[in-house]
């Protein structure tokens, strides 16, 4: 298993590089000019010039990548074009803790949340509860995210009043102590991560309803419950294990849909994660940044596929061999 995720890991490297070459020329192809964002009234053009000769912008394409490639290798990303030159790491190291919250407790809350909702499914198959959570579940899965999130807003934010609308914390939450600030912060996540999880879950939900239908059909499943064990031992010990083979695949391809989810729930609920660094550095044309946001998305995709492989191991020990 470890010579396999290794190998696997090499593979990943020039993947990688691949994607990030692409993007390196993509974004050159782009209509604008990142000059232009520096660029107010009354301010000569000559000063235009000056920035793009400080960038290097003024170089051939070639001669640009050669110089990025060169840096990529001392594992330096460059200053941002927007943020004062600030360092693309720094801009990255503020953002992503933020981000990566946000992706991992909606990624408990997706799988928590479907498994649960799809083993009662199936449980209680063409059961008027059945018949409701499947109703429930393709609502929501087919309810796009940005729209569920204002109407969210709406709703619990402007009329309610229960939750508050963005930001992370309340201004002066830092004087509430350790305990009142993170459970300031907690409050502020529940909606932006309702939102996200709600979506997935639905998904993830209708998979394991049909994986755990073909599974209690089994002659193994029938064999365990005329020997008398307990339903629930029955449905949790011997049939969700064997149900939970498919899904395993979600877990990994869940880590980039809900990275690219919380941009847009990011921008919405004005959180100064990745998505919106993303967004701002898109708009202005940023370079370095965007390079650097493409590395930390490619590398989630590859993670997600290799953590796949290795929790399939891990539920069925057969796949080891």
């Amino acid at each position: 298993m470890l010579l396999y995720i290794f190998r696997r890991l090499l593979v990943a490297v020039p993947l990688i590089f691949g994607v990030l070459t692409l993007t390196f020329f993509i974004i050159r192809l782009a209509p604008g000019d990142p000059a232009a964002f520096f660029i107010q009234p009354g301010i000569s053009p000559n000063v235009a010039e000056q920035i793009r000769e400080q960038y290097g912008l003024n170089d051939p394409v070639y001669i640009q990548y050669f110089k990025w490639l060169a840096n990529i290798f001392q594992g330096d990303f460059g200053r941002s074009f927007s943020r004062a030159q600030q360092p693309v790491v720094e801009v990255i190291a503020q953002a992503l803790p933020i981000t990566v919250t946000i992706a991992l407790l909606t990624l408990i809350a997706n799988f928590v949340l479907g498994i649960a909702i799809g083993v009662i499914s199936a449980v209680r198959q063409n059961s008027v509860l059945d018949r409701v959570l499947t109703v429930t579940a393709l609502f929501f899965y087919s309810m796009p995210e940005f729209w569920f999130a204002l109407m969210m807003i709406i709703i619990f934010a402007l009329k309610l009043q229960i939750f508050p609308a963005s930001g992370l914390n309340e201004v002066g939450a830092e004087f509430l102590g350790p305990v009142g600030f993170v459970l300031d912060r907690i409050w502020h996540l529940v909606l932006p991560v309702t939102v996200l999880s709600i979506n997935g879950a639905a998904g993830i939900a209708r998979y394991v309803r049909g994986s755990m239908l073909e599974v209690i059909r089994q002659d193994y499943i029938r064999t365990a419950r005329a020997k008398g064990l307990p339903e629930k031992v029955v449905v949790l010990k011997h049939a969700l294990r064997n149900a939970l083979l498919p899904v395993i695949t979600l877990i990994g391809g869940s880590l980039p849909f809900i990275f690219s989810g919380a941009l847009f729930i990011e921008v919405i609920f004005a959180f100064p994660g990745m998505g919106r660094v993303t967004v701002e550095a898109i708009f202005a044309r940023d370079y370095p940044l965007i390079i650097a946001n493409t590395f930390i998305s490619g590398t989630l995709i590859i993670f997600g596929n290799l953590l796949a492989d290795v929790l399939y191991a891990v539920v069925d020990p057969r796949i080891k061999l």
